[in-house]
């Protein structure tokens, strides 16, 4: 990694963990649990053929009902084009949702297109974005669809199912 690619990624590092800090009630709070600065042996990247890929791990808190019980640790995979290519995001903790997939993958409009990414967007604009989705879903861009039904024609049902899981796999929001 360059000396350049070092110092940005100290910068957004920096700033993520700034969110767990953030007063405000109303922003979006990220607990930083592991990040390629904490640990520069490498035990925070990805296997050893990947190992220029770095990996953020934290936990996001979202504010909508039932999901604002509890935290939920993503990963942020950064790839060794960073930042002119997007990170890949993925949720390690289960969550019922109807724009996550059984493999913890979401569909979040900013990383998906070079339309939408630019190299100046910040990894905390990155975990906004994975808030905002997790808290008012896009049911027209479900990666589950028997989910997202549910979501639209049975919410009870949606609201029980989510909330057991909120309840088995959800992490400590401090």
């Amino acid at each position: 990694m360059s000396a350049g690619a070092n110092k940005r990624l100290l910068t957004e590092i920096t700033k993520l963990k700034a969110l767990s800090t953030n007063p405000d009630p109303s922003s979006v709070r990220f607990l930083l649990d592991k990040s390629p600065i904490d640990d520069p042996s490498g035990a925070a990247r990805a296997g050893a053929g990947n190992s220029s890929q770095n990996i953020i791990l934290g936990r996001v808190l979202p504010t909508s009902s039932i999901y604002n019980q509890a935290a939920y640790q993503i990963e942020i995979k950064l790839p060794p084009e960073f930042p002119f290519k997007p990170p890949e995001v993925r949720f390690i903790t289960s969550i019922y949702h109807p724009n996550v997939d059984e493999q913890g993958k979401i569909c979040v409009d900013l990383l998906n297109s070079n339309e939408t990414w630019k190299p100046t967007a910040p990894l905390v604009d990155v975990i906004k974005a994975v808030v905002e989705l997790i808290d008012n879903p896009k049911i027209d861009h479900a990666l589950n669809a028997d989910i997202a039904n549910e979501y639209t024609t049975n919410r009870p049902e949606f609201d029980r199912k989510a909330t057991a899981m909120v309840k088995k796999h959800g992490l400590p929001r401090s």
